[in-house]
């Protein structure tokens, strides 16, 4: 370990590494010495084979936290000198920016989106400033989709990211997500998914076909479309009495949002699980209404467990899905476009079930962990 290179992960939300590093992670560990630099959140407990754990107060918000983070992460560049800083989410990559004086060469950022896609006025201002502040500072820039990098190209003026493959960061365990559903049944029965009775029977019930499970996976905030959601399902439901809305992933609505989700008739919130693929295979179709997002891994875990996904027409999504080829687009911002969505969905279980086929195919062909993850440890590797 003392020989090896450093590598710097920088990360302002550890549910991110649950959801997109850990098989990077893995790989790239037994190549470098690498440090994760990531707050602290008893939630999201992270344990590594070789690679350090650096704790380090990062705020998804400004906060005055935002100078603290920026002393301290220089400090800690200046103890380790590593050969490469890569930052993933938004803060992450404004403190890796702001201490990469003297070593640009040496400072990366990984964009997964933007957050300001959907702002108006002074926001979106500074926060496209703040985009561009991170280019200026970084030697180079990847981005987990092609439309992703046109809309940065022609935004924010720079046309020079890094796109590994197709996209994704680092695709899907196509092994671990395709799962029949009388097997996934049994292992989601010997699991340590703590979910209710009630819950439990209507996921049984599925594999009969007497319930239909609407999926939902990611953290539940207005910019991924929930209000929206909660609505078009409440109408959908009128209609379609075996249906059923999961809601999976952390909550970061306010109080009273939040709160119609418990108003609603066959609606549940499951909370956070890194299991998704004990529970995918129960879904009658995937639902992913966001007003922006970047590539949208949930969208090929669900093509991996074979699962119909309606997304709306976003970049990201827009990359994978071909609309009425292996899924169906709908416009973002509308409770109405989700509810022909999944009314679309309910008429046409067969022609849907192709949709899934397809995918699946896609997917297996472009988007493999193992072909995704080797391509972006192969890309760093190169530069050290």
């Amino acid at each position: 370990m003392k020989n090896k290179k450093k590598i710097f992960f920088i990360v302002n939300n550890p549910l991110f590494i649950f959801q997109h590093l850990l098989p990077i992670i893995e790989l790239l560990e037994l190549e470098v010495s690498l440090i994760i630099i990531t707050p602290y959140d008893k939630k999201y407990i992270l344990n590594f084979k070789k690679a350090k754990i650096v704790y380090l107060p990062i705020k998804r918000n400004p906060s005055y936290w935002d100078i603290i983070s920026v002393i301290s992460l220089l400090i800690i560049k200046i103890k380790y000198r590593p050969e490469l800083s890569i930052s993933f989410t938004p803060k992450a990559g404004l403190i890796n920016a702001l201490t990469s004086i003297f070593q640009r060469k040496k400072t990366y950022h990984y964009f997964t989106g933007q957050r300001w896609a959907t702002y108006q006025g002074i926001s979106k201002f500074v926060f496209k400033l703040i985009d561009k502040y991170i280019i200026f500072s970084c030697y180079k820039v990847f981005c987990d989709s092609k439309s992703q990098a046109k809309f940065i190209a022609k935004e924010l003026a720079f046309k020079n990211t890094t796109l590994i493959g197709k996209g994704s960061i680092s695709g899907v365990n196509i092994q671990k997500f395709n799962l029949e559903k009388n097997k996934a049944l049994k292992k989601f029965n010997q699991s340590n998914l703590n979910l209710s009775k009630n819950l439990k029977n209507i996921i049984e019930k599925s594999i009969k076909g007497k319930s239909k499970i609407i999926f939902y996976i990611g953290r539940l905030s207005k910019d991924k479309g929930i209000i929206e959601l909660i609505s078009g399902f409440k109408s959908h439901h009128k209609k379609y009495k075996n249906s059923f809305l999961f809601l999976i992933g952390p909550n970061e609505l306010k109080k009273n949002d939040f709160k119609k989700i418990y108003e609603l008739k066959n609606c549940f919130h499951l909370g956070f699980t890194n299991q998704i693929n004990l529970l995918l295979p129960f879904a009658y179709c995937l639902i992913l209404p966001s007003y922006r997002e970047g590539f949208g891994s949930v969208i090929i875990e669900a093509a991996a467990s074979k699962v119909p996904i309606i997304a709306t027409n976003i970049p990201g999504p827009s990359d994978f899905i071909d609309h009425m080829q292996n899924g169906y687009l709908i416009n973002p911002k509308s409770s109405n476009e989700i509810k022909k969505g999944l009314e679309f969905c309910f008429k046409n279980e067969t022609l849907i079930m192709d949709f899934a086929t397809n995918a699946f195919e896609k997917c297996k062909k472009f988007y493999s962990e193992e072909y995704v993850c080797r391509l972006f440890v192969r890309e760093i590797l190169k530069d050290i």
